[in-house]
């Protein structure tokens, strides 16, 4: 099975070709979902000026408590008061959105390079801190779609092999070994 490995420092990610496909499709999915409401449409982020008027286009009655559970659960609510988490959201979501898909196609890139060699290969040198934070993202919206309770691996374990949403649990659980592998490694230090 897949896991993070550190050598001298330097973080990689050893991947089966299937696994590094299974990886952009999320990424992917989760770029798309987060492209609603895109507040940071193309701009140059090393333009102090550029980034003044991204801020300045999100309006207040632009920026909306989502509808999707996922995007509610990757953008939440601050505060229980409405004006307070809208006032909230009006200046930080579009900061938030726009580091969560810069995250995302961070880790896409580095994908990419496996896919298109067309072979299983190793993602090196990553950035441990951006992929943490994709694969959590990833987790939790996977986690929303799947109603994931934690009785969860018992009802994984249950499904019969041909069930399709046994693949959709797997890939869930696997995200989370990942995940730990790489927790495990920035815990040693």
């Amino acid at each position: 099975m897949s896991a993070f490995s550190r050598e001298e420092g330097i973080y990689s990610l050893d991947l089966t070709l299937d696994e590094a496909h299974i990886l952009i499709n999320l990424v992917e999915q989760l770029l798309e979902l987060l492209g609603e409401g895109d507040f940071n449409h193309h701009y140059d982020e090393s333009d102090p000026f550029a980034q003044l008027m991204a801020q300045l286009k999100a309006a207040p009655e632009e920026v909306v408590v989502p509808e999707d559970p996922v995007l509610l659960r990757l953008l939440p609510n601050a505060y229980a008061d409405p004006e307070a988490a809208a006032d909230f959201r009006r200046y930080t979501e579009p900061t938030l959105r726009g580091k969560k898909k810069r995250t995302l196609a961070q880790v896409r890139a580095a994908l990419e390079i496996i896919v298109d060699e067309d072979r299983a290969g190793v993602v090196d040198d990553l950035d441990s801190e951006v992929w943490l934070m994709a694969i959590n993202d990833l987790r939790l919206a996977l986690s929303v779609r799947l109603e994931i309770k934690p009785e969860s691996f018992d009802l994984f374990e249950a499904l019969p092999d041909e069930d399709p949403q046994k693949a959709i649990y797997a890939v869930y659980f696997w995200l989370g070994w990942l995940q730990e592998s790489l927790l495990n490694l920035l815990a040693q230090g």
